[in-house]
């Protein structure tokens, strides 16, 4: 009976022994495993980095309307799988795609360049002066952005302006007052007992004129700032156009009326004779809007509205 019973647990002795040496050939084994898979896993990813497409990188920032050279780019070496846009510019390709041909709007440093960032002229500047009429002149004249329409009014659109001014006419009795002036003059304005009065009129200097543009404080173009903005990818132009820089950019203190020579004179002459003024601004409809810039009216809203939501 005791010898049955050694002979029992040695036999058990062998078996865990057994059961240990496979345990630990089966470790062994996953990690041996787990190393090649991770060497493929290294070896593929460094395969991987080392498959690249060489394509047309900008140095640094570069301003919009900027003819670019070979000097201004640099080759970079990009991971194939990143590669996923065609309008991406190869680097073999930039003798005829980049060099010679101007940045459509500001490109940040370091950044890949796409064909749709790139145009073959350079844009002409207030282009609406192309296209006056020969019997057309374009004058600036004072503006305040609060009393004449703020933010409604926009290049292309037909105001009429209003001048009051002060004249001196003679007394012809004292017995009462004739009409010097017209349905203009002001009755509030005479004062009794003097060879001569001091009459307010109103005179229309123009019926019908074309706002063409608008300047701002830094004499900048607000409608060449609109169209500037507008050549940003979605994401640059919301961020641009939500900035405190741009809003106060675009909010003018010149309009530029285009009219006729017989306008000009008539504003020359009130010029000349008369020593102070007051505008009297007022909008008149868009039917017959001259410069088309169709994006104008939903840029305005668009500003407008987070201007409102700022206050």
């Amino acid at each position: 009976m005791n010898k049955t019973k050694a002979e029992f647990k040695k036999k058990e002795r062998g078996l865990s022994g057994g059961k240990r040496i496979a345990a630990k050939i089966a470790t062994v084994a996953v990690s041996i495993l787990a190393l090649f898979l991770t060497y493929m896993y290294l070896s593929n990813a460094d395969s991987a980095a080392r498959d690249t497409v060489p394509v047309v990188r900008v140095k640094n920032g570069i301003p919009a309307y900027t003819i670019l050279t070979k000097d201004d780019v640099e080759k970079y070496d990009l991971i194939k799988k990143e590669f996923i846009d065609k309008e991406m510019i190869l680097y073999e390709n930039a003798e005829d795609e980049v060099y010679g041909k101007y940045t459509a709007y500001f490109i940040r440093g370091k950044t890949v360049l796409y064909s749709d960032q790139l145009i073959g002229d350079k844009p002409v500047r207030n282009e609406w002066l192309y296209s006056l009429s020969g019997d057309e002149e374009v004058v600036t004249i004072p503006y305040k952005y609060s009393e004449a329409g703020g933010d409604i009014l926009l290049p292309g659109d037909l105001i009429r302006i209003r001048v009051s001014y002060e004249v001196e006419v003679p007394i012809k009795n004292n017995a009462g007052y004739n009409d010097y002036g017209g349905d203009n003059v002001n009755p509030n304005s005479y004062s009794r007992g003097s060879g001569a009065e001091k009459i307010v009129k109103t005179d229309i200097l123009f019926g019908s004129i074309v706002v063409k543009d608008m300047i701002n404080s830094n004499g900048r173009s607000v409608y060449e700032l609109y169209k500037e903005v507008m050549r940003l990818d979605e994401k640059q132009r919301d961020s641009v156009m939500r900035s405190s820089e741009f809003l106060s950019s675009i909010k003018p203190n010149a309009l530029l009326l285009a009219g006729t020579a017989d306008d000009m004179e008539r504003y020359a002459t009130f010029k000349a004779t008369v020593n102070s003024s007051n505008f009297l601004i007022t909008i008149l409809s868009r039917a017959s809007n001259t410069i088309g810039f169709d994006n104008l009216p939903t840029l305005e809203t668009e500003v407008r509205s987070w201007i409102d939501g700022g206050k």
